[in-house]
């Protein structure tokens, strides 16, 4: 696949690139990267007024399939995802069947060449049927290039024994854990047994477990000397939980979601239950908190931990939704939005968040555009304006919070191994 983009702004954090420049993909790779290129015959993309960037890459989203394939599947999502400018999606493991064992993951690996029309990796999980008691073999399910990380999706690792027990494989196999600190109802139960002398209201253990499991998981990652990547971080008290970790050179890396950046607790009472998720929407001050974490540099990634459910589950009410909200094609339009225009990140600090960072943390290609990189690219529209209409996206998810946001930037192309799969909103593959 030959393709000249020209006359973009190519906005490139690792390169400190920034500025009017025109790439030429061969063989889909990036074969040059100059102010100007002449090259008759070939399939032109003009990119004037718009930004070029890498690939963005969606490390945390959930496309469901097998026996979910009502809510998405590989195929939905990752068109889905190709509109959104995700040239690279992580698949979480928490599928029915769960990732937990070879025979699901060549399953899901099958249905990736099949269906997929973007990059696909999965993590699988770190206990079979995520229930926090056996460990799987990891060695085994450590695939390559496939699976890139272990978690047991939605549910941290209660016993303290399991998970340093986790921790001492991943290092021996040198695979990173991801885990999620929050408070999951079958977790809150297994905590309470556990911890049979503590007498907490469920309110309280459920607000305080994600920064109780970041700091149990912080003192295992540095017990173990092994890398950790905290999962949806959505508290201060995480966050200052991960500054000092930081500060003893504990090796730990965290991201934050589109939503718990920008809405509150008080903004899922207008939203209802397409606003229910775990971890919760916070306070405003955890919200700023995470900001911050964005502008200092805390917070390494943002990732949309995009959660399909169908309009009949979240139709159900607060108390029986399940939780969980779509991200993939509102995360850049809400992050230029939210974030850049205002001022609070630069646009390249974004980039580095959702594709930089995310490449570097997973060890997979992608996050830059230096010669010779796979041509992974998204071409951006910053100026577009758009309302969130979830009945038009290709996800069959509709549980945005985001509904009826006026939004400004739209992406513009995608641009995956050199072939155009989406562009002006039409996917081409």
């Amino acid at each position: 696949m030959t393709l000249l983009i020209r006359g973009g702004r190519v906005v490139d954090p690792l390169l400190d690139l920034d500025e009017p420049l025109d790439i030429l993909i061969e063989g889909g790779r990036i074969s040059q990267i100059a102010p100007r290129i002449d090259k008759e015959g070939v399939p032109l993309l003009e990119a004037e007024g718009k930004v070029v960037v890498p690939g963005l890459i969606d490390m945390h989203c959930h496309l469901r399939d097998f026996n979910e394939a009502e809510k998405e599947t590989i195929a939905t999502g990752t068109r889905a995802a190709a509109l959104g400018g995700f040239t690279t999606v992580v698949c979480e493991p928490n599928t029915d069947p769960p990732m937990d064992n070879s025979e699901t993951l060549q399953k899901w690996i099958r249905l990736a060449q099949q269906d997929g029309c973007v990059n696909l990796y999965t993590k699988v999980c770190i206990t079979k049927g995520r229930r926090g008691e056996q460990l799987t073999n990891l060695k085994a399910l450590a695939l390559k290039p496939w699976v890139v990380a272990a978690t047991d999706d939605g549910n941290p690792v209660v016993k303290d024994q399991v998970m340093e027990r986790a921790f001492a494989r991943a290092r021996g196999y040198e695979f990173l854990l991801t885990p999620h600190c929050e408070e999951s109802p079958a977790t809150i139960q297994a905590f309470k047994k556990e911890n049979s002398l503590i007498p907490l209201p469920d309110a309280i253990v459920r607000y305080k477990r994600e920064p109780h499991y970041v700091a149990r998981d912080l003192m295992l990652a540095e017990k173990a000397n092994w890398r950790v990547h905290i999962c949806h971080v959505s508290m201060a008290e995480s966050l200052d939980l991960i500054r000092r970790a930081r500060s003893r050179w504990v090796p730990v890396t965290c991201e934050a979601t589109p939503h718990h950046l920008t809405l509150t607790e008080k903004d899922a009472i207008g939203c209802g239950p397409d606003a229910k998720a775990n971890p919760p929407l916070r306070k405003k001050e955890d919200v700023e908190a995470l900001r911050e974490g964005l502008r200092d540099g805390t917070v390494d990634v943002i990732a949309s931990d995009h959660a399909p459910h169908t309009p009949a589950e979240k139709a159900q009410g607060w108390k029986e939704a399940p939780m969980g909200v779509i991200g993939l094609e509102t995360t850049v339009g809400v992050v230029l939005t939210a974030l850049v225009h205002p001022g609070i990140i630069t646009l390249a600090e974004a980039i580095e968040r959702m594709s930089s960072n995310p490449a570097k943390i997973l060890g997979i290609p992608g996050g830059s555009l230096a010669m010779g990189k796979p041509a992974d690219i998204t071409v951006i529209d910053l100026d577009k304006k758009w309302v969130v209409d979830p009945d038009t996206f290709a996800s069959k998810g509709r549980n945005t919070p985001f509904k009826g946001w006026r939004l400004r930037g739209k992406v513009y192309a995608t641009i995956v191994k050199g072939e155009v799969v989406m562009r002006e909103g039409e996917i081409l593959v």
